[in-house]
């Protein structure tokens, strides 16, 4: 037997009010007492009443959805501890704002038209990108219409929405402080990917070792996308002469993937070679030894992110926002002190 639906005429007749009056109060609108409210709240509770969305939507053209993109696919997603504490943030700060948050598992890299139509015919209110999204493909998805928002990216020329966190003050304090401990000959590891972050850590830690009057020229590897492909151009760094006495690398899963295959090819840690990473995830701190890092605050992130999104839905005029988080280093086991 099919169960009636409750209405919000049932709720009117239930409380002894009109249907406007009840439709004020479930949308949060006009001046209503307060102990009309609690009253109407209740009985509806009470009477399982829940809200036509599919009606609402029509009336008000939005769909209270928003999409999450990650790329290249979101099947990676899931294996990234970093993302994922994200997007549990962002998820969670959405719902509170009445909003869903619909993952679109299209892989971007394979075939851009089905994640773009679900943009260009606005199923959803607005987009949230993740991940190393390719400059080019956020230029074409910011031509259509739908609202963007580059989380933990930033493109510094379109008018996006972005909020990342200050990754260029976070590379120059890491050398300043491998500085202070008595280093002098300090490397980087980043990808060869197009991302904003990477960017960011580079040309700061570039700009401090200029400060300090450490040399610039080969400091910065970049000429890998996988770890596995990255260990080999380091382990031939430090057998050379003259090695690098502490290595930065551009996330805690490089890090700490680097730190097992350096001390699996016989140098000791932080000893002969000393780490940083930036993320501070789960498994810096259980890394041997544990990993000094650059901490972000991913709840931060998630919960910023959903409010400057829903702002942008809500009051599309507003003039574009470009936030940055600030990131904090966390000293752990992995750098040694050099001698003077």
């Amino acid at each position: 037997m099919e169960t009636k639906r409750i209405t919000i005429t049932d709720v009117a007749r239930a409380c002894g009010c009109s249907i406007a009056t009840i439709s004020l109060v479930l949308n949060g609108r006009g001046k209503v007492s307060e102990a009309t409210k609690k009253r109407v709240v209740k009985t509806a509770a009470r009477l399982g009443y829940v809200p036509n969305l599919a009606g609402r939507n029509l009336r008000t053209r939005r769909t209270n959805t928003i999409g999450l993109y990650f790329y290249p696919s979101c099947a990676q997603l899931f294996r990234n501890v970093f993302y994922a504490e994200i997007m549990e943030s962002l998820e969670r700060h959405l719902g509170q704002a009445g909003y869903d948050l619909l993952l679109c598992g299209s892989d971007f890299s394979r075939d851009e038209a089905r994640p773009m139509s679900l943009l260009a015919q606005r199923r959803v209110d607005a987009a949230i990108l993740l991940g190393a999204f390719p400059f080019k493909l956020i230029e074409r998805l910011s031509r259509l219409g739908t609202p963007l928002l580059l989380l933990d990216s930033n493109l510094e020329d379109l008018p996006i929405d972005s909020i990342t966190t200050d990754g260029f003050s976070a590379g120059r304090r890491v050398v300043e402080h491998l500085h202070q401990r008595g280093h002098r000959r300090i490397v980087m590891l980043a990808y060869d990917l197009e991302d904003y972050n990477i960017d960011m850590r580079t040309r700061g830690f570039l700009a401090a070792l200029k400060d300090h009057g450490l040399p610039t020229k080969g400091s910065v590897m970049r000429n890998f996308t996988r770890d596995r492909d990255g260990l080999p151009i380091l382990l031939k760094r430090l057998q050379a002469a003259a090695p690098p006495t502490a290595v930065v690398c551009v996330n805690d899963t490089m890090a700490v993937f680097m730190v097992q295959g350096v001390r699996a090819a016989g140098f000791a840690v932080p000893g002969e070679v000393s780490f940083v990473g930036y993320d501070d995830d789960t498994y810096a701190r259980d890394c041997v030894p544990a990993l000094t890092t650059v901490g972000v605050d991913k709840a931060e992130l998630g919960r910023n992110g959903a409010e400057i999104i829903r702002r942008r839905i809500e009051h599309p005029d507003l003039p574009v926002s470009k936030a940055r988080v600030a990131v904090q280093l966390i000293e752990r086991s992995s750098v040694s002190t050099r001698p003077g």
